[in-house]
Order: structure tokens, then C-alpha cells, then sequence
């Protein structure tokens, strides 16, 4: 190999001796490399501190640790008021299974997310940020157990706990640890769903009972985001059963598919308005609005976004040759491999493009494939596993002092939704008036707002009444404070970027 380097620097016009003396001396730092006892050290390391605590306890703990500060001292962020707004609407207007946000009809999917973040609010009559971020932490906490149970039947303690650090240290989890968002309890679902398909089909007992079990837990992941996910279950199972050409269980694969669709066509059904085709296949991305990266971009980022555990995964895949793994393992590595990359392959060519979060599903399945390549390559190959050891617990480390350091020592960065929603609540209760918001204007903070909040369009904005608060985009309130010159005035900016306005409108 290092011949080849010789050959490179010849190439690039070096002379001889230069060339062999980068040769001498790349040889010569692999061989320290590969005589180095600093990676076996690294490997024992993890193996020790993996063995001396109680395993699930220290799942717990670090999950704790990683996620519930996030609960108090994360201000919402992305798109997560949209979630929260639907679960506040469902309260104050009882309005549960067509979704609105505020006054605003939203039926492009399901919210079963929102469903159950109002009926943990409606005990206290009204939504707020620990209710609504205590059903994200609980999956989290699920699909963690469920990762080190489904490792611990083929692999070792430090292996199944080194699968669980892969999935919480992967970027795309660490954004979501509490993020108010359908994509990680969907994931959680669906790899729940494979979980008891798995177990039921290495025992041998895939009964009707259980692929009732699994159609219910599809049906829920459908609720979440709609009918895609249940064919991400349905491909990549359906797969492995035509792969292993286990027929006998076609039938109860379609009994599990039709229980996962029944709920989902009677929202469907329940819902529907003429016009809202146009609504579903935008959303499902069949007729796109906008296009996302293509396959070659949108494959480099989510393996930087699925590090460290996608590089375990490859580790592990590429070590293993045809006949090398053990034949009782091999129907849970191909079965895990079908239900990772079939749908996943679906996705990243789907017309339109795809954004990283789509590929959620995929993660517990690539951490469960890194655990299992701790225990195929850790003793015989630490040169290859002790870098990623070390990549994980930084990035862990790195999620540790997001959660227990700046976010509760910086306020202003992680919480400004929520100071501003502070702000706007004093200001409100002071001079009592209902709130008008265009879109999706203000979404992160509107949701902190408690009182009357109203989706118009501008024209509406002009023949609202007063009094009355408004939030609009810039551009749309400099429009509607001229139209309304005396009577419309500006409170005070809104946003990272100000990019909205608080605006009052007096009799």
C-alpha cells in the first residue's frame, strides 16, 4: 500500500529520495500505529466502565442527564410551536381530530403528537413547554431500552451500552433529544414494531395475537406522520421475508399492514374537504412545493448527521464475509440490514429530494449493527473501534454541556422564544385584546401567548376591530400601518432576526 504513496510523490515530481523517505516514514507511523497499546487501552476502558454499574441504571442516568434539563431550559425552536399550537387548539376548542392551528384548519397529516401533548395538558387546563416535552423524552428513553434489549440477545453488556452511546451520540438524535416534532417518536414506533416482529420470529411464535400487537404500534406510527411510515416497516421486513422466503408469515405481514391502515383511512375519511388532495400530496411529496437535496447530497450529509454510528454500521458490514458471521446471527443482521437501508434507499430517490430527518427510522438500526461490530471487531480490531469510542464520548460530552451548562446558563440564546412570549404575555394582560398572527408567524413563541390568538390574512387585518394585538412579518406590518395611519402603532420587534413586529391597535 505505502508503495503506492512512493509512486505518488513521483507522480507529483518529488525526487527519489524524498519520495522514499516519505515512504520510510508513513510505514513506519502505521507500524506504531498498529503496535500501539493506546487502542486496546481505549476498547478496556470502555469494557470496564460498561461493566461496573448496573447497565440500565446507567442508561437512565446519562439519559436524564442529556435530556431533562432540555425540558425546563430549551426555548421552542424549528417548527416545534406548530406541534404545541395544535395540542393548545384541541384544549381550548375541542376540536381534536381535525387539527387546527389556532383558527387555522392543518389536516396535511395526523397529530398524534399533539393528541397526546393536550391530553397531558388537559389535567391543568392548558399546554405548557414540560408537558409538551415530556412525551419526546419518554420515546427517547424507550428506544434506548429497546436498543440495549434487542443488543443484549446477540452481543455483550459493553457492546449493547456502546449501541445505545452510538444512537444519543448521533447529531440527528442529539437535535432531537427534546425536539416537539413527530420524526423521533415515529422512529421509536416503527423500530418498536420491528422489535416484536424480530423476537416473535427468532422464537418462532408470530402468532395472530402478535401481528395484531405489531398492526397496533404501526397504526400509532401512522397517526404520527401518516401512511408512509407503514410501508418504511412494510418494505424492509417485506424484504427480508422474500429474501429468507419465509411465506408463512406474507399473511400476517398484510394482517399487521391492514390493522396500521384502518385508523389511518378513518382520519382520512373523517377529515376530508374537497381540495385536500392537493394538501396530502404535497406533504407526502408527490407533488413537491419545493425541492430538497438530491441522492449524492443529501447521502453526504446524513452520514455526517448519523455519525458516529454510521461509521460502526460500516465497520461492522465491511468486516463481515461471506460464511465469517455466525449462521444464528446472520438472519438478525440481514434482517436488521433490510429494515435499515430498503425504505431508507426508497427515500433518498424519492422525486423531490429528502432532508436527513426522513431517514430517523434508520438510526436505532444502525446503532444496533454498531454494538454488534463493538463485539465482531473490539478484541481483534481496537485500531478501528477505539476512534470511534473516542468520537462518541466527545460528541456525548459535547451534548452533556449543551444540556447541564449553556442552556441553563444562557438564556438568552436558548430561551429567547420564551422571554419574548413573556414579554408579549405582560403586555397583553395589561391592556387585554385579542391576538392576530398571519401564517405561520411568530410560531415559537405565539404557543407561550396565553389568550384568544386569531389566523387572519392582511386583508382581514384591515377591517379587524379595535382593540387588538397583532404580530405580522415586517413587511406585512409596515403595509398595514400605513393603511391604518393613528390607530395601528408598533409595539417592539420580535424575533432572532427581528424579523416580526408586535403591533397594537387602539379605538
Amino acid at each position: 500500500m505505502f508503495a503506492d504513496s512512493r509512486r505518488v510523490a513521483l507522480a507529483l515530481g518529488l525526487d527519489t529520495a524524498f519520495a522514499d523517505k516519505l515512504t520510510c516514514t508513513m510505514t513506519s507511523l502505521a507500524e506504531r500505529l498498529r503496535t500501539s497499546t493506546i487502542p486496546a487501552r481505549i476498547v478496556a476502558a470502555w469494557n470496564a466502565a460498561a461493566t461496573r454499574w448496573n447497565p440500565i441504571a446507567v442508561i437512565v442516568v446519562v439519559w436524564a442527564l442529556l435530556a431533562v434539563p432540555l425540558v425546563f431550559f430549551r426555548g421552542y425552536n424549528s417548527d416545534e410551536g406548530l406541534a404545541v399550537s395544535i395540542a393548545r387548539t384541541a384544549l381550548e376548542d375541542g376540536d381534536w381530530l381535525t387539527p387546527h392551528m389556532f383558527n387555522l384548519r392543518w389536516i396535511e397529516r395526523p397529530a398524534l403528537l399533539s393528541w397526546i401533548i393536550a391530553a397531558l395538558g388537559a389535567p391543568f387546563g392548558s399546554v405548557n413547554q414540560v408537558t409538551a416535552r415530556l412525551p419526546l423524552i419518554l420515546f427517547l428513553l424507550l428506544v434506548c431500552l429497546l436498543i440495549y434489549a434487542l443488543l443484549r440477545k446477540a452481543a455483550s453488556v459493553p457492546a449493547a451500552l456502546f449501541g445505545v452511546a452510538l444512537f444519543l451520540a448521533c447529531p440527528l438524535v442529539m437535535r432531537a433529544y427534546v425536539m416537539i416534532t413527530a420524526d423521533m417518536p415515529l422512529a421509536v414506533l416503527l423500530f418498536l414494531a420491528f422489535v416484536l416482529w424480530w423476537d416473535g420470529y427468532a422464537e418462532g411464535s408470530l402468532r395472530l395475537g402478535r401481528w395484531s400487537l405489531i398492526g397496533l404500534v404501526l397504526a400509532l406510527a401512522g397517526l404520527m406522520k401518516g401512511p408512509q411510515p407503514i410501508s418504511y416497516f412494510a418494505l424492509g421486513v417485506g424484504l427480508f421475508v422474500l429474501v429468507s422466503r419465509s411465506w408463512r408469515e406474507l399473511p400476517g405481514l398484510a394482517l399487521a399492514g391492514v390493522f396500521g391502515a384502518i385508523p389511518l383511512a378513518a382520519w382520512y375519511w373523517h377529515v376530508y374537504a374537497a381540495g385536500d388532495e392537493a394538501s396530502w400530496a404535497a406533504f407526502m411529496r408527490l407533488r413537491p412545493i419545493a425541492l430538497l437535496p438530491g441522492p449524492l447530497p443529501a447521502s453526504q450529509r446524513l452520514f455526517t448527521e448519523t455519525l458516529p454510528a454510521a461509521l460502526a454500521a460500516a465497520a461492522f458490514l465491511i468486516s463481515l464475509w461471506p460464511g465469517r458471521e455466525k449462521p444464528e446471527r446472520r438472519a438478525f443482521v440481514g434482517a436488521l440490514v433490510c429494515y435499515a437501508f430498503t425504505a431508507s434507499l426508497v427515500i433518498l430517490f424519492w422525486p423531490g429530494g429528502s432532508a436527513s430527518r426522513y431517514f430517523f427510522p434508520m438510526v436505532p438500526a444502525l446503532a444496533v449493527l454498531g454494538g454488534l461490530g463493538y463485539d465482531a471487531l473490539a478484541a481483534k480490531r481496537p485500531l478501528i473501534v477505539a476512534p470511534i469510542i473516542v468520537l462518541t464520548v466527545g460528541l456525548l460530552t459535547y451534548a452533556l454541556v449543551y444540556s447541564d451548562v449553556a442552556a441553563p446558563l444562557l438564556p438568552a440564546r436558548f430561551r429567547e422564544t420564551q422571554i419574548e412570549g413573556a414579554r408579549i404575555t405582560a403586555l397583553v394582560k395589561a391592556a387585554p385584546a385579542p391576538i392576530y398572527c398571519t401564517g405561520d408567524t411568530a410560531l415559537n413563541i405565539l404557543p407561550y401567548v396565553p389568550g384568544r390568538i386569531l389566523n387572519a390574512t392582511p386583508d382581514e387585518l384591515e377591517k379587524v376591530a379595535a382593540p387588538a394585538w397583532m404580530v405580522l412579518p415586517n413587511a406585512e406590518a409596515a403595509a398595514l400601518i400605513s393603511r391604518r395611519a393613528g390607530k395601528l402603532r408598533e409595539v417592539m420587534p420580535l424575533g432572532e432576526r427581528e424579523e416580526w413586529r408586535l403591533l397594537r391597535l387602539d379605538e
